[in-house]
């Protein structure tokens, strides 16, 4: 290690020690170094992965996708679908406690799904169930949802739903997003924003006493001071460390690598209301300055694939047929003609992307400079995450932004919110007939039949032409760890990393 380097690590391993013995906990502690806060940590509210990554640690959901990406119980022991395909039904746990000591039962699974669905609520993720036409309770350990449409993709999107305590949530209103409670193997404890967020062990779990007493994530948005903060022994496990790093790392005896192919993207989304982007052939000028495979070799040395559609390659709804947009700065100045604007006529554009997240930055930088060469005036801003996302999801105030998607594993979840004209992420403000009539019918229609297939393939193939998003890159996973750190591995589903949390042990 160069003399400097070695001097930052020293720097800020005294500066980490320092924090940490101003709120020191006891035990075995784990610490993780990740990149992101969490706006909130209520499960009905957010939506984004950094929060769930918290939450699934201290809520469970029904279901939730094991390592192999296959549904498994949690909440429920047992389920399934009428023949009619209209009633899903749960058999729940027994003997399940929340962390102030009462028992979980149907009425919590109501409550939770009730109110996601209350449009008084404003969830963002209420579109994603709104087939459920009502919910009984049978018994305290039985329940059923029967639906006004068929939807064989609606248990995938309960698997991203942890259940809330009726009691505490109505008693806690707003403060349940700062304090929740939940049935999982960890309890809230404090959260320092910006600092640190910390949970203990709940001795009463269902699945056994976890083995770390104290879990602390320590939120650090530049990615190089937080592989230096694991690497000074203040952090136990780093998540998405540097790229470029990462080789380095791998070559480490004393560190253990994980790489997990992930079912998510990054892209680069448009505001259609945008009077520029508005017109199709702007947003394809632009998606064709896009050096996708650049982008993998060079900045994310080949921890990425180049992207193409919002449906993962290795998912049989994927169409690789759907138009590319491969570099091609010559088409992209045609249409560009085409549309109005050169020389006489500049474009002038924003461009948005948080913080946390170095390779958004970096890859914002490299197209504000391809677009700048173009003629196409881009002005960027790189926003703390709560900020960034706030302003994505509440205002309209952008015109472009990178983002990304994780756990899209299902063309349903890959399109109906991103897609559709009421979807409730609909960001870009995109509308077509034809994908609304098909992204309502493919849900109503078997996962497994060709019928289905066919209809996601054009809903690819209509999005890849129209481009409200520019896909970027298919995402790979990557986290270190010290290899006295057991019983964790990588999720592919990022946000589900901590679902087993009771299961890590330190032994050294």
């Amino acid at each position: 290690m160069r003399s400097w380097q070695k001097l930052m690590v020293l720097v800020l391993a005294a500066a980490l020690i320092g924090s940490l013995s101003a709120g020191a906990v006891f035990g075995k502690t784990l610490t993780v170094a990740v990149g992101g806060e969490a706006p909130g940590l209520d499960p009905i509210i957010e939506t984004d992965v950094p929060s769930f990554e918290r939450i699934n640690a201290m809520m469970e959901s029904l279901v939730v996708f094991n390592h192999d990406m296959v549904l498994e119980g949690r909440l429920a022991t047992d389920w399934g679908y009428t023949e009619d395909g209209l009633t899903l039904w749960f058999d729940l746990r027994e003997g399940v406690l929340f962390h102030h000591g009462r028992e979980f039962t149907a009425d919590d699974v109501k409550f939770t799904f009730e109110t996601i669905l209350d449009p008084e609520v404003a969830a963002q993720n209420r579109s994603l169930y709104v087939d459920i036409a009502e919910i009984e309770v049978i018994n305290d350990y039985r329940i059923e949802f029967h639906l006004a449409n068929v939807n064989g993709f609606l248990i995938n999107n309960m698997a991203r739903l942890p259940i809330v305590p009726a009691d505490v949530y109505q008693e806690r209103g707003a403060q349940f997003r700062q304090s929740p409670i939940g049935t999982g193997p960890y309890e809230f404890s404090r959260w320092i924003r910006d600092d640190r967020f910390e949970m203990t062990a709940f001795e009463q779990y269902r699945g056994g006493t976890p083995n770390i007493d104290t879990i602390v994530f320590r939120p650090i948005p530049e990615q190089t001071t937080k592989l230096l903060a694991f690497e000074a022994g203040e952090a136990d496990i780093v998540t998405a460390p540097p790229q470029m790093e990462f080789a380095r790392l791998e070559e480490d005896p004393s560190i253990d690598t994980i790489v997990a192919p992930s079912p998510g993207y990054t892209y680069m989304g448009f505001n259609t209301r945008n009077e520029a982007l508005s017109d199709v052939r702007v947003r394809q000028a632009i998606s064709y300055l896009i050096d996708r495979n650049a982008i993998v070799d060079q900045l994310l040395y080949g921890l990425g694939i180049p992207g193409h559609t919002q449906v993962i390659p290795s998912l049989p709804w994927y169409n690789e047929d759907a138009k590319r947009y491969d570099y091609n700065p010559e088409r992209a100045m045609e249409l560009l003609a085409e549309a109005g604007y050169g020389p006489d006529n500049p474009l002038s554009l924003r461009l948005h992307t948080n913080e946390e997240t170095a390779i958004r930055g970096q890859v914002a930088e490299v197209l504000g400079y391809l677009l700048n060469e173009m003629g196409i005036q881009v002005d960027i801003s790189i926003e703390e995450w709560g900020a960034f996302l706030s302003r994505i999801q509440q205002t309209e105030d952008y015109d472009m932004f990178i983002m990304g998607w994780g756990g899209q594993l299902d063309p349903d979840r890959a399109s109906i919110r991103q897609f559709n004209t009421e979807g409730s992420a609909n960001y870009t403000y995109y509308s077509n007939a034809r994908v609304d009539e098909l992204t309502n019918l493919g849900p109503t229609v078997p996962g497994d039949s060709q019928e289905s297939i066919d209809i996601y393939r054009e809903v690819q193939a209509i999005v890849a032409e129209e481009v409200p998003y520019a896909f970027i890159f298919y995402t790979v996973e990557t986290a270190a760890k010290y290899p006295y750190v057991t019983g964790w591995a990588l999720h592919p589903y990022t946000a589900q990393n901590w679902v087993d949390a009771h299961l890590i042990d330190i032994e050294r």
